[in-house]
């Protein structure tokens, strides 16, 4: 072992562990509580962003967005009552039904987690394109290239997350092998868990290939997490900048207007303010989306550094991943349910869209809302 895997260890041993000891008694209904309000949020998202008058290329990308974390946090309903908290403990988790499937959560919220992320990703990219490109915009990101990147992102990610298909497996433990037993699935909670009969304990365990295993945590770290954390970055500095650039154009422009005293001059001047008022709708949109890229960063980049140093030193994964895998769990949950509180605090339209929504759904407190035509942030 490296002095960097022997540092690492002592850090997360005995340290990190009683963390995990203390952080897990209450992770699962934290959890429970965000992935339902996160369930809520997001179906609420879907709805608003399909209708009819708000559909645009960036509200399709952000709605399959929203398909796909609604996905997440299903999926992790369940987990998340059986291993964490007490309502179904009478539950046998050591069933084969039961390894069966956690291999499963393990697939399939990994896979969607990844769709997430390079639709996040997308959705960067169209905005850079809109603001940078304007002239190219209607051509380059009309609804049929949006369509197409959207099934690209359902389509390809389940294949980048292929390797990390191979890397668990299924395994009966025997009771000669359940004491000490070191593997990633088996923790502490699942040992608290582990019944004392006769009967067959299944649980979910890593592969024994080491290289396999390393080249899967490097696909983990490199290819679905630190890469798009890179570029999101890249993309949220042009976008802040070109933000920075229309507010200096736009502050000459109105110092130009103060000036003028040419009445056609003006007129032109009242034609640019006009442009200006669409360029501070697009600049709020741009904001917006910023501040998503910014909650995705804080949610994945800790997970993607965490990757990159247990690729460098697989050990640490066998050891720290199970003292702060919960804490990382519950960041990409968050991530994950916040959307409707950014896209009601910063986008008019989607407020309208909701509240009439909402008011066709409520018993009283019914209104017409005045037509929605266009996205205004």
């Amino acid at each position: 072992m490296s002095n960097f895997e022997g540092d690492g260890v002592a850090y997360c041993v005995p340290n990190g562990q009683m963390f995990q000891r203390a952080y897990v008694k209450i992770h699962g209904y934290i959890a429970l509580i965000i992935c339902l309000l996160g369930c809520a949020a997001n179906s609420v998202n879907i709805a608003v962003l399909s209708r009819k008058e708000m559909i645009s290329s960036t509200n399709s990308i952000l709605t399959g967005l929203a398909v796909a974390d609604l996905l997440v946090m299903i999926d992790y309903i369940p987990f998340a009552l059986h291993i964490y908290t007490n309502i179904c403990a009478q539950l046998n988790k050591d069933t084969y039904a039961w390894a069966v499937f956690v291999y499963f959560h393990s697939i399939f919220s990994q896979t969607f987690h990844t769709i997430s992320i390079w639709l996040t990703i997308t959705l960067a990219v169209w905005r850079f394109i809109a603001i940078k490109f304007p002239q190219k915009n209607r051509t380059l990101c009309n609804k049929k290239n949006t369509n197409i990147a959207i099934a690209v992102a359902y389509a390809v990610c389940p294949i980048l997350c292929l390797p990390i298909y191979f890397a668990m497996k299924i395994q009966e433990i025997t009771p000669s092998s359940r004491n000490g037993h070191e593997n990633g699935t088996l923790n502490d909670t699942d040992v608290r868990n582990t019944s004392t009969s006769s009967e067959p304990v299944y649980a979910i365990v890593m592969t024994d290939n080491n290289d396999l295993l390393t080249a899967i945590f490097w696909i983990y770290s490199v290819f679905i997490k630190l890469i798009p954390c890179v570029v999101l970055s890249i993309l949220s500095v042009l976008l802040i900048l070109k933000m920075k650039s229309s507010d200096r154009r736009r502050q000459k422009l109105l110092k130009k207007s103060a000036i003028t005293t040419n009445e056609g001059e003006k007129a032109r001047l009242n034609d640019d303010g006009g442009k200006r008022g669409g360029g501070g709708r697009t600049d709020r949109t741009t904001r917006m989306l910023v501040a998503l890229l910014g909650l995705f960063l804080a949610t994945e980049l800790p997970q993607a550094l965490f990757g990159l140093l247990t690729a460098i030193a697989p050990h640490l994964f066998q050891v720290c991943y199970y003292a702060f895998g919960e804490v990382m769990d519950l960041m990409a949950l968050v991530g994950s349910a916040v959307n409707f509180v950014l896209y009601c605090s910063m986008s008019r339209q989607f407020r309208s869209t909701f509240t009439r929504l909402a008011q066709k759904a409520l018993p009283i407190g019914r209104g017409r809302g005045e037509p929605i035509t266009s996205l205004k942030a």
